[in-house]
């Protein structure tokens, strides 16, 4: 759909590459084409810095920022907020902003949905899926 308003996917990790992976996957699976995907290394390293490298020289429409050290602090648990996440909603360039943690894992129609929505629905202005949980392998959790 050419005309359609593009989406901005924010995610933000640390050193959990596993579910890092999945969730990266579910957000390049989108069947809302015109997406901007940027990733935050928050101080990640190992498999997660390699990974999320590899990601944003294989997909164009993937922007990572990165931070030497993990921005998040036991005694002032907002500031990967004022820094992190303020940083990347400056640097996007969507109509549509969205957030997904890296243990976040979505249909490959949520945001098509989401943009469906919203367009439809002049007067929403927020709105989220019903979150289903999940073990550390992915089995769904009754």
């Amino acid at each position: 759909m050419p005309n359609s308003p593009l989406v901005t996917t924010i995610l933000i990790t640390y050193n959990r590459p596993r579910l890092l992976k999945d969730s990266v996957a579910a957000l390049l699976r989108q069947t809302h084409a015109n997406l901007e995907i940027i990733l935050i290394n928050n101080g990640g390293t190992g498999e997660t810095t390699a990974y999320l490298n590899e990601v944003a020289a294989s997909d164009s429409r993937v922007k990572l920022m990165r931070y030497e050290e993990n921005q998040w602090s036991p005694h002032d648990t907002q500031k990967y907020i004022r820094i992190c996440l303020n940083e990347a909603l400056q640097e996007s360039t969507g109509e549509y902003i969205w957030f997904n943690a890296d243990d976040d894992f979505i249909a490959d129609d949520y945001l098509e949905k989401m943009v469906a929505l919203f367009e439809g629905n002049p007067e929403c202005t927020t709105a989220a899926g019903v979150p289903i949980d999940v073990d550390i392998n992915g089995n769904r959790l009754e």
